[in-house]
């Protein structure tokens, strides 16, 4: 009977164990990103001399309202980076997101996120953080050589449901000085 006790004790001591550990994983959802295999990072000591150094403003609507400023539905937002050059690389060295009372929420990058002509790069925030508001944004900081010929195509993406529907609709960036 003792030896029973004993391991339920440890079988609900490992349960609980899980349960925290699941929790303390879930507290990390904002630096999950979609991994593309052929990504390149580079440290800034890395960069080449640049002369383009751009801020981008992009909306990012992680709710918003219906019927009333009582009821809001949750949304995932995605930004995507397009660079749609074909013969110019383009580095990123800022994506962080703020909420609407405009406080940063989460840097996506530490290192510069390299694309390649032609490629393009994905950043999710899920729904289930309920982080950032119908005011939510990223501001974006790409650099460039003097002789790009198609600055890049920046946008966010959200997508949720309500009651049975599903819904999508996206934001552009725009230019800002900082």
């Amino acid at each position: 009977m003792i030896d029973q006790i004993r391991i339920a004790m440890k079988n609900i001591l490992l349960l609980f164990s899980l349960v925290i550990l699941l929790n303390a994983c879930e507290e990390r959802k904002f630096k999950l990103k979609y991994v593309h295999e052929n990504m390149v990072y580079l440290d800034k000591s890395e960069l080449p001399p640049l002369d383009i150094q751009q801020f981008v403003y992009v909306p990012a609507y992680s709710d918003i309202y219906y019927e009333s400023e009582k009821k809001k539905t949750y949304l995932t937002v995605i930004l995507s980076l397009r660079n749609i050059s074909f013969t110019d690389t383009i580095y990123y060295d800022k994506i962080d997101y703020y909420g609407s009372d405009g406080k940063p929420i989460h840097s996506y990058i530490d290192k510069v996120l390299v694309l390649r002509p032609m490629e393009s790069m994905e950043y999710i925030v899920r729904s289930s953080s309920k982080k950032g508001g119908a005011g939510a944004n990223f501001v974006v900081r790409y650099l460039a050589d003097s002789n790009l010929k198609n600055h890049p195509y920046i946008e966010s993406v959200m997508i949720g449901n309500l009651d049975s529907y599903r819904f999508s609709f996206s934001s552009q960036g725009i230019k800002i000085k900082k």
